[in-house]
């Protein structure tokens, strides 16, 4: 059982149970988990610093600010799960199954997802700044007031996203296919002038 508030430093979880159970305020700190179930679990404050997490379970979980840093999560479940201001600055995703999903808030900085399957997902006012995109499907997201500022989107999917209000400065609009993309007149402007056009009111 992991007490409140308490603190693991390189421990090595494996093939354990955590379905439905409550962890609040517990710290890990260069942990490994291979095959922990975290299904229905709700975890509120937690820290994972530069944890290696393979196969977790955490479908249907619930994440109330919590801190995944520098983190990397391979072939883990998130269906269904609920991330609400979060932090996941420098985190790598490698195949992960990550839909459905409930952002609201937070900080993905730097976080590494290339090829994530996102589709459909609202990641609207999520700090994604730096983020590495690339060939990730992002057909029908809600990205409205995100901070998409220097993110890596080359080849990712875009159709139907709803990129409104969003920061996209240092981005390579010119390298995007926004067939199908939603945008506001100022970014409209933006992608106009990437490709050399002169804006003139």
């Amino acid at each position: 059982m992991i007490a409140a508030g308490g603190s693991y430093v390189s421990e090595r979880f494996s093939v354990e149970d955590w379905a439905l159970d409550e962890l609040d305020r517990v710290t890990f700190e260069r942990c490994a988990f291979d095959e922990v179930d975290l299904t229905e679990a709700v975890l509120t404050g937690c820290r994972f610093d530069e944890c290696d997490l393979s196969r977790v379970k955490l479908s249907s979980a619930v994440l109330t600010r919590c801190a995944l840093l520098r983190c990397t999560i391979r072939k883990s479940v998130f269906f269904n799960a609920q991330l609400d201001d979060c932090k996941l600055t420098g985190t790598t995703f490698d195949d992960c199954d990550l839909r459905p999903l409930t952002v609201t808030g937070g900080d993905w900085s730097f976080v590494v997802a290339r090829g994530a399957k996102l589709g459909g997902v609202s990641l609207a006012g999520v700090k994604l700044r730096d983020a590495d995109l690339s060939d990730a499907d992002l057909t029908r997201c809600d990205l409205r007031g995100a901070d998409l500022a220097g993110a890596q989107l080359r080849q990712a999917a875009l159709k139907g996203a709803d990129l409104r209000g969003a920061d996209l400065s240092n981005v390579a609009l010119n390298e995007l296919d926004l067939t199908g993309v939603r945008l506001d007149l100022a970014q409209a402007a933006l992608v106009a002038m990437s490709y050399g056009a002169i804006v003139e009111p």
